[in-house]
């Protein structure tokens, strides 16, 4: 009886144990997926709140001359426009088609330009600023030799000009990429205009 059941104690053993032709496996390792990256939110978006304008509403910049230091220096001040009616009403701006992105005495205005001007190149929240020195259509960017204007550091949407001729405003990067431009004319130098917010021309 003994040795029967040491013979099967053995059998079970070996069983147990896998016997001595089983082949060992290898454990196969699962590699974990990589997280997808979380999009990036626009900072200024939900500062603008809604309504938010749409890119595809994008109209450019207006721009107009804010104030005139000197007869030979004059200070642009460029706005993003946006031209949608339904946008315009919402945004409180009514029997408008073509409207900046909120009036400009409520929190709102600047998160809401800066979401739509995008930010420039040096940075700053705001568009880039060109001059088209030959009235080429080759536009060089303000402060680069050669040019007749320079940017304001304390604000993106401002321009010191000191010369007639064409300047244009571009949305930076993360922006739809429309423009604005002002012409002024000689004309309009050498006096200080009691208003000169009409002086910019188109062409």
């Amino acid at each position: 009886m003994m040795r029967r059941f040491f013979a099967f104690a053995m059998i079970a053993g070996i069983a147990a144990c896998g016997g001595g032709s089983a082949t060992p496996t290898t454990p196969v390792t699962t590699p974990t997926p990589a997280p997808a990256p979380t999009p990036s939110v626009n900072p200024f978006a939900a500062a603008c709140g809604n309504p938010l304008p749409s890119f595809a509403d994008s109209y450019g910049f207006g721009i107009k001359v804010q104030l005139e230091p000197t007869p030979g220096k004059k200070i642009l001040n460029a706005s993003p426009i946006v031209k949608n009616a339904d946008y315009c009403t919402a945004a409180g701006i009514t029997g408008h088609s073509i409207c900046n992105t909120r009036k400009e005495d409520v929190p709102e205005r600047v998160p809401c330009d800066n979401y739509l001007s995008g930010i420039a190149d040096n940075g700053q929240p705001g568009p880039n600023w060109f001059e088209d020195v030959d009235n080429n259509g080759k536009l060089v960017k303000c402060g680069e030799p050669n040019t007749h204007c320079e940017l304001k550091p304390e604000n993106q949407y401002l321009l010191d000009v000191y010369a007639p001729g064409s300047y244009v405003a571009c949305g930076g990067k993360g922006s739809p990429g429309t423009c604005g431009v002002c012409v002024l004319s000689p004309s309009d130098w050498g006096v200080i205009h009691r208003n000169p917010s009409g002086l910019c021309g188109l062409s």
